[in-house]
């Protein structure tokens, strides 16, 4: 069994020990191991000088490779040749259990940062996906004051039913309240200068939505900076349900 790993992180070289370690469980002769994500530009693998096309051209029916985001370069030359595939990014059960971690990770930095205890915290939480479910999870029962700002009609109404505060995003959202503002969305959905200067901005999302400033906290992937061992279980168990047995 061969294991050939591109890119770095503490999440990437535990989660490579404990394939190695479970080696005997990969029903393929080579795993190319790739980062979380995987290729950021589409060109290169990320942290590498390795070029998505270098790996397209090592896959042959005997070689699996995981990773998440997955190039289509990549997926299309495994399909020609019969390699394994496996894209985390497109694993719901993976993708939940990371989220549970980023959120809990979110919660950690503002419980031993903030200034203010959570129960004298108005927070808004933006995008109410994956991430923002479980952190609204997470901060109810310390009694923080929270307003889910959400998209969907539907979903501000199921919870306004469940007696947390909701709005819809658009220009009219009262942001006037809150003390901070955690940004889940991967993508800009508020107007940045209508968010109070008071307002402090914690950013879970990966690029830069919001302009750099005093008040914002850049805390993108959470689970590889904060938690890598975990974060590396959680993959390398993923991988060995994948392409052979659990971990």
């Amino acid at each position: 069994m061969e294991i050939r790993t591109f890119g770095g992180g503490r999440r990437l070289t535990e989660c490579e020990r404990l394939l190695w370690k479970n080696s005997d469980k990969l029903s393929y002769d080579r795993l190319i191991l790739l980062p979380i994500p995987t290729a950021r530009d589409n060109k290169y693998i990320t942290g590498t000088t390795v070029t998505v096309g270098e790996i397209a051209s090592m896959l042959d029916s005997h070689t699996a490779v995981a990773g998440y985001g997955i190039p289509r370069e990549i997926s299309d030359r495994a399909r020609v040749v019969g390699a394994a595939l496996y894209d985390s990014g497109l694993d719901e059960d993976f993708l939940c259990k990371n989220a549970e971690l980023t959120a809990r990770g979110a919660l950690g930095y503002i419980l031993t940062h903030s200034k203010s205890d959570l129960s004298d915290t108005s927070v808004g939480v933006v995008g109410y996906g994956r991430i923002g479910i479980r952190l609204v999870r997470w901060l109810l029962p310390f009694g923080t004051r929270i307003t889910v700002f959400t998209n969907r009609q539907s979903v501000a109404l199921e919870l306004c039913e469940m007696g947390i505060s909701a709005s819809v995003l658009d220009d009219g959202c009262d942001l006037s309240s809150l003390d901070l503002l955690i940004n889940t969305a991967p993508a800009r959905q508020l107007d940045e200068s209508k968010i109070p200067e008071h307002t402090e901005i914690i950013d879970l999302a990966s690029g830069s939505i919001f302009e750099p400033s005093g008040r914002l906290i850049k805390l993108a992937s959470i689970p590889d900076a904060f938690y890598p061992l975990s974060a590396g279980r959680l993959y390398a168990e993923a991988i060995l349900g994948a392409f052979g047995g659990g971990a």
